[in-house]
């Protein structure tokens, strides 16, 4: 899922599904804010998971980039599968 299918979404999004090369931004954006942790059975954490609102939020904040960068994407792979065909 892109990062405006989960916006559209309207969901809980987990540590995994915020591709790397956003990581630090919205890292820093949730800095001291609350979110959920999924938990192993030994109580160690697995994976946080933050909270719908959150992260439209600062989806919003960062909207104009993060569509750029999936259209990009998009053109980037059209690109490579019409290379490798020929």
């Amino acid at each position: 899922m892109t990062l405006k299918e989960l916006y559209e979404a309207n969901v809980d999004v987990r540590e995994s599904q915020i591709p790397i090369e956003w990581k630090e931004s919205f890292n820093q954006f949730m800095f001291g804010s609350t979110c959920q942790a999924e938990t192993n059975e030994d109580g160690t954490i697995k994976e946080f998971i933050y909270y719908a609102r959150d992260f439209r939020m600062w989806y919003f904040q960062n909207k104009e980039v993060i569509e750029r960068d999936i259209k990009i994407n998009e053109i980037c792979k059209k690109d490579d599968s019409y290379t490798s065909q020929n």
